[in-house]
């Protein structure tokens, strides 16, 4: 009778047969008395398969309402109110199914949230490091901080100095939390806060990490150069940046970790770049693995999208990043930098570890991008309506897709920027590979979606035909493989050092141009070829979701929005996208769906924001 009724779940996309079979293998499991709460059980279950594979920690019983649930499905359910939920949790409590913690269960019920075991453990863990770690003051000996900080700085009498009030708050607790938006200098706080650390401590052991390895790459490159800006003299400081998974030593089946809290990670300083794109697992597995004296550095964008998996770590962490300091906090940053931070008297003990860098160095106040980015971030739809419609900001451009040429020109213009790298190719072949890898970099076309005509898929392969065309690139006959082709990597190979979200360009192999290989830039500034049939899964990557792009900065970016509204379509992605770009952004979009994503914003559940709360 159950298996009949779950069947009909099959028909949801975002229902797995795995999550079907797991809820009927814990409602029989749970023992329930009748049909009616076996059926709400079950539901519950799958309902919280969904949530998690949606990116939300939890299922939050608040939103189980009748608005929410399909009218045939709600009465199936016998239309039940929140105490009804709360019935069915109880009494499959009685066989150990569910339980509030005390004692480990498969489901853990708690504070209205619904939670598998694994994630609300990750959860509770990750909240406890941060309640008890921001607490934690980092003690320098003897050394002169304020001395060290204005070495680094020039005192600017006219505003705060945001980068510098980072640094004297990294360097006084064992965690920092800064977040700042594109241009405001993440990279070069960084940069001055390991040359701080290392006055204070030469021997500090620092590695600088990042999720992905287009992110690790970038954040190599960048540092480097910032590492070379500084005014001090030169220190010992490695650039080089990896991934996350490199870092904690992925195994083969890229979900255990040659290190964890038996076997902790030598390190003294771990940064952390890009922090916002780290999930709940990831985040509880790097914390888990750090040493109890090491400090940790987290940087990233409040305001970007979060994880492809469940959670919004680095977001619920900046939730609190407008309440201000605490009096003590304040007076100490104030001592150390020479501004007067400001106090707030009603704080949470992790505001003490927060710190918000508030000016764009890359987009000033005539900026498009800059302007375009911010109402964009604050929902305010009709500021970016008079925004894209304003002929004087060069940088931004609008096109409604109300007609079929709006489309023609995008994959047009897609074609314009790739010949550059494709010309390039046919020209020197593979003497110089490095910088036909720059020059694809330079451009990509970003989609909000995966499948249909504005998706990854259909875009990649429209490109791909107009490429051949325009006799750009040669496709022979049901082989997808053919020198020029971009690839992105969709699942990580830690025995190849490959990761997702890897970018490399198919060419003939450097000593035998019989044969293609496919070539990938190294955070090290190395660059290796892979034949393509060992490469891990992968795609096509002219086009490559908004998703994907986090942790890459292009000079000219296009922007392609479906023509009928998606629940995946917010302000953040948006956002995200428009901040990819360094020169130029064109957005291709029906106005209607625009606006309505600008006003949509989501909100990822978890209870983490409650707990850092309550630690008060």
């Amino acid at each position: 009778m159950l298996n009949q009724w779950l069947s009909q779940f099959k028909q949801d996309s975002q229902i797995s047969l795995l999550d079907i079979h797991l809820a009927y293998f814990l409602t029989n499991k749970a023992k329930l008395n009748d049909d009616i709460t076996a059926k709400r059980f079950s539901f519950l279950v799958l309902s919280l398969s969904k949530e998690v594979r949606s990116g939300h920690v939890c299922l939050d019983l608040t939103y189980l309402t009748q608005s929410t649930i399909e009218p045939q499905l709600w009465l199936d359910l016998g239309s039940p109110s929140e105490h009804d939920w709360k019935l069915t949790l109880e009494q499959a409590g009685n066989h150990q199914v569910v339980s509030d913690g005390a004692s480990l269960s498969p489901l853990i019920f708690i504070e209205n949230k619904l939670y598998f075991q694994r994630m609300w453990l990750d959860e509770k863990n990750v909240a406890q490091y941060f309640n008890h770690t921001t607490l934690d003051k980092e003690l320098s000996g003897d050394a002169d901080l304020s001395a060290i900080l204005n070495q680094l700085f020039v005192y600017n009498e006219s505003e705060i100095d945001w980068q510098k009030v980072a640094v004297a708050l990294a360097l006084t607790r064992k965690v920092a939390i800064i977040s700042g938006g594109p241009g405001t200098g993440k990279t070069t706080t960084v940069a001055k806060i390991l040359a701080a650390i290392m006055q204070t401590n030469p021997k500090a052991r620092l590695i600088t990490a990042a999720p992905t390895g287009k992110a690790a790459s970038r954040l190599t490159e960048s540092l480097s150069r910032a590492i070379e800006q500084l005014s001090v003299t030169a220190l010992n400081i490695k650039a080089e940046a990896i991934t996350l998974h490199r870092l904690l030593g992925a195994k083969a089946d890229n979900r255990s970790f040659k290190h964890d809290k038996n076997n902790r990670l030598h390190v003294d300083v771990l940064v952390i770049d890009e922090a916002s794109m780290v999930d709940l697992n990831m985040m509880a597995r790097v914390i888990e693995a750090l040493p109890n004296a090491a400090r940790l550095i987290l940087l990233g964008d409040k305001d970007q999208l979060s994880s492809v998996e469940a959670g919004a770590v680095f977001g619920d962490l900046c939730t609190f990043i407008t309440h201000g300091y605490s009096e003590p906090r304040a007076k100490e940053l104030s001592q150390l930098t020479g501004y007067i931070v400001p106090a707030c008297k009603q704080t949470v003990a992790i505001t003490d570890s927060i710190c918000l860098l508030q000016k764009s160095y890359r987009f000033n106040e005539s900026s498009g991008i800059g302007l375009l980015a911010n109402a964009v971030k604050e929902g305010r739809s009709t500021v970016v309506k008079k925004l894209l419609f304003d002929e004087s900001l060069s940088d931004i451009q609008y096109h409604a897709l109300s007609s079929q040429q709006a489309y023609h020109d995008v994959l047009q213009d897609s074609i314009n920027h790739y010949q550059h790298y494709l010309n390039m190719i046919k020209q020197s072949g593979t003497h110089d590979i490095a910088a036909v890898l720059a020059k694809f970099a330079e451009y990509r076309l970003l989609c909000a979606v995966r499948e249909g005509h504005f998706g990854v898929e259909g875009l990649n392969k429209q490109i791909e035909l107009l490429l051949a065309k325009n006799k750009l690139i040669h496709l022979k006959n049901k082989e997808t493989w053919y020198v020029g082709r971009p690839i992105m990597i969709l699942r990580n190979s830690a025995s190849l050092g490959l990761y997702n979200g890897d970018i490399g360009i198919t060419l003939m192999a450097e000593n035998d141009s019989s044969k293609l290989r496919v070539y990938f830039p190294f955070a090290d500034g190395s660059i290796k070829g892979f034949s393509p049939f060992r490469l891990p899964e992968h795609e096509t990557a002219y086009a490559m979701t908004i998703h994907k792009s986090q942790g890459s900065e292009f000079d000219y970016v296009n922007v392609i929005l479906p023509i009928d509204y998606s629940p995946l379509l917010n302000r953040s992605l948006l956002y995200t996208a428009i901040t990819r770009a360094k020169k130029t952004v064109a957005i291709y979009a029906v106005e209607s769906i625009l606006i309505q994503a600008i006003k949509s914003q989501t909100q990822r559940h978890s209870g983490l924001v409650d707990l850092l709360q309550n630690n008060s």
